[in-house]
């Protein structure tokens, strides 16, 4: 009996020791884990070890190990305290029963950590939340540390609910204060700058007048050099009177003419330009041009777009007839549509085409109720072109709508991808006939194109310029 109880504390001592290392196992750097082919356990410095050669063979039994991984005890040990030795043997905090059913791994042999979201004192998931403590909690610490009704606790799902739904919160309001501050530092930056660039101009412009003044020899030349220093005079003089105005929060532009101040331009990442202007009802990104304008400030067209709404961002068209300008209309979209991104990208033209400088190609049902304008041709072949930019364009189904003021549909059925960017503004309701998927509405503007849909000749009509906004 002496002999074999000695025999099986010897048995269950070396299996408290790393079969390679012969370091006892602990919870930490000596952690035991398990090959699973074979079931031999070693600690995890010597079996992270040999897994970093690739092909890992058990040094005990030479398995061969090229497809899996070795797992970790799912019970608790227990140092120095040995109970039902016939099941079970103990170690640090983790224990493990010796008939363990060790289960197939993921089939990939590779080290791993144990995971950020399990209890590191039970080595299961941290499932619970305990509000008294402010801390994660599993079943086993909910027990033993986080006893109700002294405790307030919750599963923490529901605090990561929470968190996320502030964080998108104070996302949301400071995406709100940013395009606020970035609309005043855009409008500021074009003061400093077309007052860097006229003190530019003054400066050479007193270089002459002295020149001038030096060589002048009769009254007559005199006098107009005379004339001529009080002009450059007068203009320092609105120099600081353009600062005021600035420093004024109520003014909204410098009193300059805005052809003649500098430009900030937003640049796409193929080094197309979009000019980038602050109006009354936001900051305007128009439609991407070739690099070839010239501008005094760019700014990443990412870092603008950003600010743009995703769920019902806003984009406008200038409509024109000819050479004569007949007013912009402003559309808000439906953001979760894909006919409404590839509306808006369209608008900006940050997918290669734009409707920038496109006709509109009819007028359908003139006079009667639902009436309505048709437009979006970008490939310029009087209505037959307008290819889709994207694919799984919506239409029919639960998109139908009853035809009313101010919507804007696609136009082509769900196979005719070729017409997919084409688009039909409605310009009098029809509550008995429908539109199959509309995807944004016209909030102001819609008399601007019903000015446009009497003009004659109607060909003439077409899409100015176009971009997207940033409301203020």
């Amino acid at each position: 009996m002496a002999t074999g109880g000695t025999s099986q504390m010897s048995l269950m001592e070396s299996a408290l020791v790393c079969g390679i290392c012969l370091s006892e196992f602990d919870a930490t750097l000596r952690r035991p884990l398990i090959l699973p082919k074979c079931g031999h356990t070693y600690c995890r410095i010597c079996v992270k070890n040999l897994a970093a050669h690739g092909e890992v063979t058990c040094p005990s039994c030479r398995c061969l190990y090229q497809g899996c991984r070795p797992r970790s005890p799912s019970y608790q040990f227990q140092c120095s305290v040995f109970s039902q030795l016939d099941s079970h043997f103990q170690c640090g905090s983790r224990n493990l029963p010796i008939d363990a059913d060790i289960s197939p791994p993921p089939p990939s042999f590779q080290y791993t950590e144990s995971r950020d979201t399990d209890c590191k004192a039970h080595g299961v998931r941290l499932a619970f939340w305990c509000k008294t403590c402010e801390t994660a909690a599993c079943g086993e610490c909910l027990f033993e540390q986080h006893p109700r009704p002294d405790h307030n606790t919750c599963r923490i799902q529901e605090v990561v609910k929470q968190i996320k739904d502030l964080a998108e919160k104070l996302s949301q309001e400071s995406c709100v204060d940013i395009v606020v501050r970035l609309g005043e530092a855009i409008r500021g930056t074009l003061g400093y700058l077309s007052d860097l660039q006229e003190a530019a101009h003054l400066l050479q412009e007193t270089a002459r007048v002295n020149l001038s003044a030096m060589a002048a020899q009769d009254l007559l030349s005199i006098t107009s050099v005379y004339e001529t220093a009080k002009s450059v005079r007068q203009r320092v003089s609105a120099l600081d009177r353009s600062q005021d105005q600035r420093d004024n929060s109520t003014a909204l532009a410098s009193s300059k003419a805005a052809s003649t101040r500098p430009a900030i331009l937003a640049l796409s990442d193929n080094g197309s330009l979009a000019r980038v202007q602050v109006e009354e009802k936001g900051i305007h990104l128009y439609s991407l041009r070739p690099p070839s304008t010239a501008y005094s400030v760019a700014i990443k067209l990412n870092v603008l777009t950003a600010c743009v709404s995703k769920e019902s961002p806003t984009v406008f068209l200038d409509i024109s007839a000819g050479e004569r300008r007949l007013g912009r209309i402003y559309i808000i979209l439906e953001g979760k549509m894909r006919r409404a991104q590839q509306f808006m990208s369209l608008c900006l033209g940050n997918l290669g085409f734009s409707y920038r400088n496109t006709r509109f190609d009819g007028l359908s049902e003139r006079g009667q109720p639902g009436e309505y304008i048709r437009g979006g041709d970008y490939q310029g072949r009087g209505g037959h072109g307008g290819e889709a930019l994207m694919d799984n364009l919506e239409w029919g189904g639960t998109w139908v709508k009853p035809k009313a003021a101010g919507q804007v549909c696609g136009v082509g059925g769900e196979e005719q991808r070729k017409f997919g960017s084409l688009f039909a503004i409605c310009l009098k309701d029809n509550p008995e006939d429908t539109f199959k998927c509309p995807f944004g509405v016209v909030t102001e503007g819609l008399q601007v194109l019903e000015v446009a849909s009497r003009h004659d000749p109607f060909n003439v009509v077409h899409i100015n310029d176009c971009g997207v906004m940033i409301p203020l």
